[in-house]
């Protein structure tokens, strides 16, 4: 359960990283925000120079009004384009930031623990029903000792076994197998003390 927890603080405390850096990188859109500002107060610009041009005098009309809108197409317009798009690539990248910073130290998690954990809740369910089955018996059968001996002596550290055991091999040779099947129980959590004989 310990480790659960501290799988979802680990996750919880990435998602939040990975949220951060977006906001943090999406405070630029004010240089797309600025430069859409500019080109729309040029063309505000040129629409009151467009207004104030005088009507129905021979060429110069005509060139003022030209002149106008070449400004329009060359100044005003591509900036309010440019800006526009600046904006979206801003916070298409935040976005993308954002989600790498959490996917990788999450990915990292998912493939280190959760195959383990996996494997540990299948290997639990196991022995949880081969266990449920036997303590229906007023005491662990014969069989049922050895192959949780079987079990500690196959895949425990052996560090593990000596605290139950002070030589697991004799032991097993022996087929004394209370103490190792009490090992192999202990790992996943079951007490069933009262299952087994008070050593001598």
């Amino acid at each position: 359960m310990l480790a659960d927890l501290l799988a979802l603080a680990w996750t919880a405390l990435w998602v939040g990283a990975g949220h951060l850096v977006e906001r943090l990188f999406t405070r630029l859109d004010v240089i797309a925000t600025g430069v859409i500002g500019a080109g729309r107060t040029f063309d505000g610009w040129i629409q009151t120079f467009q207004s104030a041009v005088p009507p129905g005098v021979p060429y110069l009309s005509d060139f003022l009004r030209q002149t106008a809108n070449a400004l329009k197409l060359h100044s005003g317009d591509p900036l309010i384009a440019s800006g526009e798009a600046g904006y979206q690539a801003i916070h298409m990248v935040g976005l993308l930031l954002g989600v790498l910073t959490a996917a990788v130290p999450i990915a990292f998690l998912a493939l280190v623990y959760l195959p383990r954990r996996l494997r540990l809740i299948s290997d639990m369910r196991g022995v949880h029903l081969t266990i449920r089955r036997a303590l229906e018996r007023p005491e662990l059968s014969p069989q049922m000792l050895e192959i949780l001996a079987g079990r500690a002596i196959y895949t425990l550290p052996y560090q593990d076994l000596l605290r139950y055991s002070r030589n697991p091999a004799e032991d097993w040779y022996a087929r004394r197998f209370e103490r190792l099947a009490q090992a192999e129980m202990a790992r996943h959590g079951l007490s069933v003390e009262r299952y087994f004989r008070p050593p001598a």
